[in-house]
């Protein structure tokens, strides 16, 4: 998993680089690396290679060009600087058309609100438009040497309109060619309702080559119960040594054991919100989360943390993250009555609508938390809706 590290952007590439290596756990061991520390032939150690370019003014290495041209490994290449691949001469950029049959050095650019959808498989997959300004269109017309894998869907005011000058209202979202796979933008953005994240995600099977059967698992937690929390404590909370850390959860699982209640071996965080120091206590002491959960740029970048620089990922299959824990997935939110954490009204129609869209994923979990003291009809709805679209409810232990 490589990504750039310097420039203005370097706090949110290093974000979206801790959110793609978390997805890629899911398949096995995962490192992730500054391109700007490749060195030759780096991609020869590895089954597969991930590069996200979110900024274009970052010169990549040589080496790191030459290889991604030369090697026979899967490489994955997300938005910028895809013309640099195709080198800075005429004759470079004829062995990359040879290769890959199509010249990123004349792709075209379409304004991002215009893409409000991409086809996939036969589905259209929602796309919030709010990310970058605009994408990449790596060709328009056909193109026999490339497999397009998912399309832009262009609309105005609900109506198709063209993406380019061919006034075609499609344009390639996602292609590949030989052994590169290229994405026209980073779908890192408003993940909770952006679903081309999942279209994303589900790449990952291929450029890895998991033979993964596709499941269709959900899980449901019951939340909040328990008494209402002192401010002194909350206060005490606040202070983040390990150490610390360790001793709480200790004392926290002593509570539990004393009441009788047997040893938990699954961590929650309080409203999905922890430092790194808590996250990485939380994988010393806990078998797995089941949750949601924040990441901040200063994992990979080494700075202080700081307000907007962190990251909060849910996830549609089980991974181990970058603090070194198994995370279950919960990505449906939870039923709410009234707008509530900054969100609207949730009703068990959204968490169902929410639960169909992740059957994006071959392997795809419907997984979500409801407050005990809400109506058990809304339970009931939610779990019934879910089923309709095939899930099979099991323990959360056995999601994967």
């Amino acid at each position: 998993m490589l990504y750039d590290n310097t420039g203005a952007a370097a706090d949110t590439n290093a974000m979206y680089a801790i959110a793609t290596g978390n997805l890629l756990t899911h398949f096995g061991k995962t490192e992730l690396k500054p391109v700007a520390d490749y060195t030759d032939a780096m991609v020869e150690n590895y089954d597969a290679a991930v590069y996200i370019g979110a900024d274009h003014r970052v010169p990549l290495p040589q080496a790191f060009l030459d290889d991604v041209r030369s090697t026979d490994k899967p490489v994955m290449w997300l938005g910028r600087n895809i013309e640099a691949l195709a080198g800075p001469d005429d004759a470079q950029n004829a062995q990359f058309r040879d290769k890959y049959g199509w010249d990123p050095r004349a792709a075209t650019t379409v304004d991002s609100s215009k893409v409000t959808s991409v086809e996939y498989e036969g589905e259209k997959v929602h796309r919030e438009t709010q990310g970058a300004p605009e994408i990449v269109v790596p060709f328009t017309g056909t193109n026999d040497k490339v497999e397009v894998l998912a399309t832009s869907q262009c609309t105005e005011r609900g109506k198709p309109t063209s993406c380019t000058a061919n006034g075609s209202p499609e344009a390639p979202w996602a292609i590949r060619s030989a052994n590169l796979t290229y994405l026209a933008e980073v779908p890192l953005d408003y993940i909770d309702a952006n679903d081309v994240y999942l279209v994303y995600t589900d790449f990952f099977y291929d450029l890895v080559g998991s033979d993964a059967p596709a499941v269709k698992q959900a899980a449901v937690r019951l939340e909040d119960v328990g008494p209402d929390s002192d401010p002194k404590d909350l206060r005490r909370v606040a202070q983040d040594d390990v150490d610390e850390w360790k001793d709480r959860l200790d004392a926290g699982r002593s509570v539990m054991e004393d009441a009788g209640l047997g040893e938990p071996t699954i961590f929650e965080t309080p409203h999905y919100g922890g430092s790194v120091n808590s996250y990485v206590a939380m994988a010393q002491e806990y078998d797995a989360r089941y949750e949601q959960g924040d990441y901040y740029a200063s994992i990979l970048t080494g700075q202080p943390s700081e307000a907007g620089k962190s990251y909060s990922q849910q996830f549609p299959f089980t991974v181990s993250d970058i603090y070194g824990g198994a995370v279950y997935p919960e990505n449906l939110g939870n039923i709410t009555e009234g707008e509530q954490n900054n969100h609207a009204a949730r009703t068990p129609e959204f968490l169902v609508a929410r639960a169909n869209a992740n059957l994006t994923v071959r392997e795809s979990t419907a997984s979500f938390f409801f407050h005990p003291y809400l109506d058990i009809e809304y339970l009931k709805k939610t779990v019934t809706g879910i089923k309709k679209l095939g899930y099979e409810f099991r323990p959360v232990t056995e999601l994967k």
